[in-house]
């Protein structure tokens, strides 16, 4: 039998095996999802870890897998181009990139076995203690730290914080109400600045630095964790961004540094005449036990002489 006599014959078989509806339809399964048809490594009781565990994984293999299960769209997009010629490494770039454009931060983990280590989580979080986090804003950080008596020695690598520092920034923010933030947008900058400066935003990518986030679990690759993961990195890009603009204003507006300051001596003359008691009663229905006042930031000068007066 010649090349052509067999390419014939398996045309002819082809072209019978597809006239079967069945058989068909198993076709048309094993070219449009052929995860499901992989003999060796069943899609139902496919492990991640595992195979990286024995030297045995592959990222294009298990992007594929968490693309079948959490992204179908990606996955018909890459089994497509798998069909077409398109190199493995470009398909599992490509599934890379897809999973960015769905807000899941993968090109934040770029190592081998990054989709068997779990969904990414970015973390922004600074520690108030470790200047090597705070580096990076060194020049302007000092502005907010400052204000509640907190001293950075970067030459010493040294930090100071007094005892009641987070207590009072604390009793800061609780005080700027919803009503408040959402009248004035530097007053919700400022709520956020010190969510993130304090690490209290309750949001572990904003709260947690690196070092932090990576002793927890990461969360496994469902639909339910990937929409979950998508909320919290949005939430996240959108506290982060209001924080960066506080940071941003507080340097440039003496107004509103002049009243941030006032507020915190009037928290720290009233816990050091009645210890934490008061600040022990804030809660949502008491947010401001202390009576701070939070007006319109005015210029400098004239925010002086009101306060004065």
């Amino acid at each position: 039998m010649n090349l052509t006599e067999f390419q014939h014959l398996y045309d002819g078989l082809a072209a019978v095996a597809l006239e079967d509806p069945i058989l068909h339809l198993a076709y048309t399964v094993a070219w449009l999802d052929p995860l499901r048809v992989c003999p060796d490594d069943p899609v139902d009781d496919y492990d991640l870890g595992e195979n990286y565990y024995y030297g045995e994984g592959d990222d294009l293999e298990a992007a594929l897998h968490i693309t079948r299960g959490c992204f179908p769209g990606l996955y018909a997009e890459a089994v497509a181009d798998l069909h077409t010629g398109v190199t493995e490494q470009q398909v599992e770039e490509h599934i890379r990139d897809g999973i960015c454009e769905q807000g899941i931060p993968m090109d934040i983990v770029e190592f081998d076995g990054a989709y068997a280590f779990g969904i990414p989580m970015p973390a922004f979080g600074i520690d108030t203690a470790d200047p090597d986090t705070l580096e990076p804003f060194q020049g302007q950080i000092e502005t907010l730290y400052d204000l509640f008596g907190i001293d950075i020695n970067w030459d010493a690598h040294r930090v100071h914080i007094p005892d009641d520092a987070h207590d009072v920034a604390l009793a800061v923010a609780l005080s700027l109400n919803d009503a408040l933030r959402e009248q004035y947008p530097v007053y919700d900058q400022l709520y956020w600045l010190l969510g993130w400066a304090f690490s209290m935003t309750g949001n572990s990518s904003v709260d947690c630095t690196w070092e932090i986030l990576s002793e927890f679990q990461p969360l496994d690759w469902s639909p339910d964790n990937v929409a979950f993961t998508r909320v919290l990195v949005e939430e996240c890009d959108q506290i982060m961004t209001a924080a960066m603009a506080g940071l941003d204003d507080l340097q440039g507006n003496e107004a509103l540094r002049e009243i941030l300051t006032h507020n915190i001596a009037i928290i720290r003359k009233k816990l050091k005449k009645k210890g934490r008691r008061d600040h022990d009663r804030i809660s949502e229905n008491n947010p401001n036990p202390f009576g701070l006042d939070w007006p319109q930031p005015a210029s400098g000068s004239d925010r002086t002489a009101e306060l004065a007066a």
